[in-house]
């Protein structure tokens, strides 16, 4: 077999395999920011309880008017688990995952792992952002978000390690693509 059937059969094979792995890797991606909705509350609610039915890994989204200056300075979400009135750890992502449509947008702002149960979600004094996150949001030049029209919202979510699989997937995906294109020019060339 000489060099232009190898590289013919290099292209053959990474590009199909380029677009399998880059469809497989945007749908685990997506399912970062399209976990079930289990609680939506207005943000003046400050309380109301919610039902898990299955253990698994969930997090709290803010959801507002686009480019509105949330109150995430002035408060900090609480779950308790109603079975014992233990605290369930929330967590925060360095880089949290978002989406808008051009009117709303949405925000992760915490992670947590729980079982099976009766939750209450609570809206307490504190803040749900870093410092550096705070001074951020201070620069941009928005106004504040209508409070009316401001949600958190306790959704379905995957693991961290899936959510990077899944980018790092799309970026091999895209190689492989690339890779195989650029094989199967150069052996015609040639």
């Amino acid at each position: 077999m000489n060099r232009s059937n190898t590289k013919q059969l290099l292209f053959l094979g990474l590009v199909p395999l380029g677009i399998v792995l880059l469809i497989f890797s945007i749908k685990l991606v997506k399912k970062t920011y399209s976990g079930r909705i289990i609680l939506e509350i207005p943000y003046a609610l400050k309380s109301a309880e919610f039902i898990l039915d299955k253990p698994g890994n969930y997090s709290i989204w803010h959801s507002g008017q686009f480019f509105r200056k949330a109150p995430l300075e002035e408060f900090r979400p609480k779950i308790t688990d109603l079975s014992d009135g233990c605290n369930i750890e929330l967590s925060a992502r360095l880089f949290r995952p978002h989406a808008n449509n051009g009117r709303n947008a949405r925000m992760e702002i915490f992670r947590f792992s729980a079982p099976a149960g009766k939750y209450r979600l609570e809206v307490k004094e504190g803040t749900s952002i870093s410092r550096a996150e705070q001074k951020l949001i201070d620069a941009i030049p928005a106004g504040r978000v209508d409070e009316n029209k401001y949600y958190l919202q306790v959704r379905e979510s995957q693991p961290l390690l899936l959510s990077l699989s899944g980018i790092a997937g799309i970026a091999l995906g895209g190689i492989c693509i690339t890779g195989g294109l650029v094989t199967g020019i150069l052996s015609l060339k040639a």
